[in-house]
This record gives C-alpha cells, sequence and structure tokens, in this order.
C-alpha cells in the first residue's frame, strides 16, 4: 500500500504555496506601509513574532493532522480530549516562551538606548502581540486542518503552508497594534 502519492501531493501542495506566495507579499507590502510607524527595536520584534507564531501554528497542526489521519481527532470541536490537550500544551508552550522573548527585548531595548519605561513598553507590546496571535493562530490552525481534511484533502499538505503565511502578516499586524495600544 502506498502511503505518499506524488501527484496528490504535488496537485495540494502546489495551489496552497502559489496561494502562500501571494500572502509572503501581502505581508511584506503590509511591513513596507508601516516600517516608519515601528522602531529599531520593534523591527527586530517582527521576524521573531512571526517565526514563533510559525512555528507554534506549525507544531499544532502537525499533530491536529496527524490525529486526524489516525483517528484519534474528528473534524469537529466539541467532546475532543487529545484536541484540547494538545490546545492547551501549545497554548502554554507559547505563553511562556513569548514571556522569556519579552524580557529578553526588554534588555535589548535597554542595551539600544531606550530609558526603563520604553524597554518596559516595548516588552509588554511584544508580550500582548504574542499572546493575541496565539490565540489566532490556534483558532486558524484548527480550522485550517478541519476544513482541508473536511474537503478531502490531505492536512500535511496545505496547514502549515498557509498558517505561516498567515501567520506573517497576522504577527505584523499584532505587533503594530499593540505597539499603538501601550504608546510606545
Amino acid at each position: 500500500m502506498t502511503v505518499y502519492n506524488f501527484k496528490r501531493i504535488v496537485a495540494e501542495s502546489c495551489p496552497v504555496l502559489l496561494a502562500c506566495a501571494m500572502i509572503g507579499l501581502f505581508a511584506g507590502l503590509f511591513l513596507e506601509l508601516n516600517v516608519e510607524r515601528l522602531g529599531f527595536v520593534a523591527l527586530m520584534m517582527v521576524p521573531t513574532i512571526n517565526g514563533l507564531g510559525g512555528n507554534i501554528g506549525s507544531i499544532l497542526g502537525a499533530r491536529i493532522s496527524s490525529a486526524l489521519h489516525l483517528g484519534a481527532v474528528e473534524p469537529r470541536i466539541r467532546g475532543q480530549a487529545v484536541l484540547r490537550m494538545n490546545v492547551a500544551a501549545s497554548a502554554g508552550s507559547s505563553i511562556t516562551i513569548f514571556a522569556v522573548a519579552s524580557v529578553l527585548f526588554f534588555f535589548l531595548a535597554g542595551a539600544f538606548g531606550a530609558t526603563p519605561l520604553e524597554a518596559a513598553k516595548f516588552s509588554a507590546s511584544f508580550l500582548m502581540a504574542g499572546v493575541v496571535l496565539t490565540v489566532a493562530v490556534m483558532l486558524m490552525t484548527i480550522a485550517i486542518a478541519f476544513i482541508s481534511f473536511r474537503k478531502g484533502l490531505d492536512p500535511d499538505n496545505v496547514v502549515i503552508p498557509v498558517v505561516t503565511s498567515i501567520v506573517d502578516v497576522l504577527g505584523v499586524i499584532c505587533l503594530i497594534s499593540a505597539i499603538q495600544i501601550i504608546g510606545v
């Protein structure tokens, strides 16, 4: 029995990757249009928040995809102990790593001449953006995995590329929004 089908992987992956390229272009354009709003330290936060958000979504997406293939999870929200456990573990890991990274940005901002108050605002902005992004990424990952599975697509071909591309846009939006709310 063939587990992987070359034609299916290519047929499902190519349109998804093309759409992801378009999303990536939009993310770059959005960042370019907002680069003046971000200071030097905030610009350093962009790859970090996008990378962490994409990693969180990728890990959760891989786990959900595997669980769907194994029948351990059905494409529905309620009554899914395996899904709940994976979401809780992803949330705990995510909040922990965003908190640690926000402390690092506090010290980094200080090293680049920010006052303690400014450094605290950068740190709080990153943490706030990370928490909001975590919720969005988890909801989006579950939705994309379930929808692709229900439509007969292999979630392994769809979830991770779509999630990481959308995170590139959402990460910047969350970061800019948090910076404006906190008032850096």
